[in-house]
């Protein structure tokens, strides 16, 4: 069989090819096709090599002359600062191609003297002379601002029909450019610099109109400026000041009160004076002054008079502490008035001291008085309640000391603030001026920097042009005889390339055979060869008959032949078939005459009779029969005959020298084939044969020429369509195959006949790789034909089988058939 795979539907009658790796379903790729019309290719290219070499011919001489320029500057590519626009760098080059082609350039260049010279362009006006060098110059930037922003090469080129006139158009237009870009430079230059001096005029004057008027509002404004020439605001530092005061005030009463309730909460929990004293003491909140009232254990009337002595001199000691820190921050920590206020500060200090030694020591004799009289318990929760009373107290006064002070602050940063207000607005007008000022010295500076880079400019140079390689001679460009020949055999092979396409469409014929599985739904079972051997005759040759058979019968004659292999996987094919559908009965046609059908049926035929089957082949060729000159048997007596009721089916079937094979004959043919077709008598005819044989092969006419095989379907169990690849086969298969399936035929599969290797070449593939010998076709063939001819004929062997001379050849229908494929398998039936 074909090494083609397929896949078959549900009911096994329409199948899909799967194409290999690389390939259409069609076969039609663009490299087969082309090289299936390689001719046509051929005598496109040529045809086209030769119209090109002819034009090349024709176009008359131009030349071009080159110069090569250098566009540099020393002005680096930067950002402004004040714009963020690039500045610096190398124009680009499509900015240096329009300007080369500008009004200015080309008038430049029109006007030069040297073109006068020059004979083709002598006595014609400036304005035709810039047309003509406008039209042929060219410039082609070699590199980009990318490669270098300081540098640009560029070739630049000039075209025409006079050498001559070519090289002066690109010196005349080299000098043009040169003298342009200095032109531009000069004069950018002188324009800058009268703009920096109008600007400097206009800028020093307003600068010192500024700087009088700052000078006479410093002198009249409510300010104050440091030693760096910032202003100050005298209340808005006061208040700061007092704001600072204000919040350590209110820190240091918060500290108080939260002393006070802790006091508050001991004495309310315990009721023992000395504990409760000792538990303030112990937190923290009594001194070591109140531990020592404490250790006494009498108390007297004048401990109470220095207690609130001593509290009177606290109280008084904060107002000073408070004006004190007011003063450093208005006048510093130097000025008479701070210094007299220490002095108070410390005097009271020391008063306070001297009045807390002078209660020890009281406190002291109290206690040895009471140690003496032993009655210390009772003087000691007396001194310890009074401690905790008077402490409370005193805490209590520093606190409404601490608010009223507060609330004396607060009134101060008010009026404070309301003057600091005041003066916003001469701190508005001093930051203007000090704006209007700083702008006006910032432009003069910039100026000042301009200056100096014009000045590095006059130096240096702006945008220079240096010519880097001289024009002194005009090359030949056209006609390019290579360029004009590769052109137009390019377009010949692509014209050829489209006529090959469209043949290919037009031809309507198959390529492969996937793409015959895919026109007609179908599987292709085989590829025949095209045989065109003849029988040869061999010694001791056992049955002479078979030598008198039609040497088309490659199975007979040449049993290892490729086209013999073809059909013996045919016959696989068919063996399958039984098995899976129980077909007994096949017919063979084809669309047209010259398929090879009658052939192809025969050497079927004879190979199944060759696997041990009893097989009948039918002529219902009512028209033109060939079977009886295949088989060399008489055709007195046949198929027309059974019908007419002249004899019975086994009187007109004739025996074969092939064992096993019979054939029925047409007969004598008649006038009216379709119509005998259609005879109740042929239904009984084809029942006949089915009990009698085990494979039954009919032969019938070409579908597109007559009716004949769309009747014959009724009364078979499958169809074999029998194609050969040629011209427009494509639309006659399709059209054949419509018509078996609109008569209700089951067809088996398509076997391509006659299929010739190298007559075909690439114009159809039969297999994966496109020849016989890759997929099995007449394998062996030529050893065993070398091996034939070194032994004797009494050395054959053939393989018969178990038991199967037993069975006489008239009783071999009712026999048990052990089927036996020669080459392919053994297949058991069930």
């Amino acid at each position: 069989m074909s090494s083609d795979t397929y896949q078959a539907n549900s009911n096994g009658s329409a199948f899909s090819p799967q194409s290999s790796e690389g390939e259409s379903q069609s076969g039609n790729s663009m490299p087969v096709v082309m090289w299936r019309f390689k001719w046509l290719l051929v005598f496109a290219g040529v045809v086209g090599f030769s119209i090109g070499y002819w034009r090349s011919l024709q176009k008359p001489t131009t030349y071009q002359a080159s110069t090569k320029l250098m566009f540099k500057t020393d002005k680096p590519l930067s950002i402004d600062s004040v714009t963020g626009s690039i500045v610096g760098g190398v124009p680009s080059g499509a900015l240096l191609q329009s300007l080369i082609a500008s009004d200015d350039i080309i008038a430049l260049a029109s006007s030069d003297p040297g073109l006068a010279a020059i004979p083709s362009l002598s006595g014609k006006s400036p304005a035709v002379i810039g047309s003509i060098l406008r039209g042929g110059i060219q410039f082609a930037p070699e590199t980009s601002q990318r490669d270098a922003a300081d540098r640009m090469i560029a070739d630049m080129h000039f075209g025409g029909s006079d050498a001559d006139t070519c090289v002066a158009a690109v010196n005349t237009m080299t000098r043009a450019i040169e003298t342009y870009f200095e032109g531009e430079r000069e004069s950018s230059l002188n324009q800058f610099s009268k703009l920096i001096a109008n600007a400097q005029q206009k800028l020093l004057p307003e600068l010192a109109q500024l700087e009088e008027q700052y000078k006479e509002f410093r002198f009249g404004a409510p300010l104050e400026w440091d030693p760096n020439g910032g202003v100050v605001n005298p209340h808005r530092t006061r208040q700061f000041s007092l704001q600072g005061q204000k919040d350590q005030s209110e820190q240091e009463a918060r500290g108080l009160m939260a002393e006070l309730r802790l006091i508050k909460s001991i004495r309310e929990r315990y009721e023992d004076p000395v504990l409760v004293a000792q538990l303030i003491g112990r937190d923290g909140v009594l001194g070591k002054t109140t531990l020592d009232r404490l250790a006494t254990r009498s108390s007297n009337p004048a401990i109470a008079d220095l207690e609130l002595e001593q509290l009177t001199v606290e109280r008084s000691l904060v107002p000073l502490l408070t004006e004190r820190e007011q003063m450093i921050a208005d006048l510093g920590s130097l000025h008479p008035a701070v210094l007299s206020l220490t002095s108070r500060i410390t005097s009271t200090r020391k008063q306070l001291n001297e009045l807390d030694e002078a209660r020890v020591e009281r406190l002291t004799e109290l206690a040895k008085e009471g140690a003496d009289t032993g009655d210390s318990g009772k003087y000691q929760r007396e001194a310890a309640l009074k401690s905790v009373e008077s402490y409370t107290r005193s805490i209590e006064e520093r606190l409404r000391a601490i608010d009223e002070n507060v609330a004396e602050m607060q009134v101060a940063i008010d009026v404070e603030k309301k003057a600091a207000n005041t003066l916003t607005q001469a701190e508005n007008d001093d930051a203007m001026y000090r704006r209007q000022i700083e702008r006006v010295q910032g432009m003069l500076i910039q100026l000042e920097q301009q200056v100096a880079a014009l000045n590095l400019a006059d130096v240096s140079g702006g945008l220079v042009v240096t010519p880097i390689r001289a024009s002194n001679s005009a090359a030949t460009i056209r006609p390019d005889l290579k360029q004009d020949v590769a052109m137009s055999t390019i377009l010949g092979i692509g014209i050829g390339a489209l006529i090959a396409m469209l043949l290919e469409m037009s031809a309507k014929m198959f390529r492969s055979s996937e793409e015959i599985a895919l026109e007609l739904r179908t599987p292709v079972l085989v590829h025949v060869p095209l045989d065109e051997g003849r029988a040869k005759s061999t010694k001791g040759q056992a049955n002479t008959e078979l030598s008198k058979l039609d040497p088309k019968l490659s199975v007979v004659h040449r049993p290892y032949s490729p086209a013999a292999e073809a059909i013996r996987g045919l016959r696989t094919s068919i063996l399958f078939d039984k098995r899976t559908y129980e077909s007994k009965v096949f017919q063979v046609t084809s669309p047209l005459p010259g398929d090879g059908k009658s052939t192809l049926a025969a050497n079927l035929a004879a190979s199944l009779a060759q696997s041990g089957k009893s097989v009948l082949l039918i002529d219902l060729d009512l028209r033109s029969p060939r079977l009886s000159e295949r088989f060399n048997v008489s055709q007195e007596t046949g198929l027309t005959n059974v019908l007419n009721g002249e004899c019975s089916p086994s009187e007109a079937i004739c025996n074969t020298p092939i064992e096993n094979l019979d054939i029925l004959p047409c007969g004598v043919l008649p006038s009216n084939p379709s119509e005998a077709l259609t005879l109740p008598e042929m239904a009984e005819v084809f029942v006949w044969v089915r009990e009698q044989y085990d494979f039954v092969i009919v032969d019938s006419p070409p579908l597109l020429l007559v009716t004949d095989p769309a009747i014959t379907t009724s009364y078979v169990d499958a169809v074999l369509l029998v194609l050969r690849v040629r011209r427009r086969v494509k639309p006659n298969a399709i059209e054949a195959m419509a018509m078996l399936r609109n008569a209700g035929a089951r067809v088996v599969g398509v076997v391509v006949n006659k299929v010739d290797e190298l007559a075909s070449g690439s114009s159809y593939r039969s297999g994966a790789s496109g020849s016989y010998g890759s997929i099995g076709y007449g394998y062996g063939y030529k050893y065993r034909s070398k091996y034939l001819s070194d032994q004797s004929p009494e050395e054959s062997f053939m393989v018969l089988g178990r038991g199967r001379s037993q069975y006489p050849k008239d009783d071999r229908r009712n026999a048990v058939q052990v089927e036996l494929d020669q080459d392919d398998a053994v297949v058991n039936p069930r």
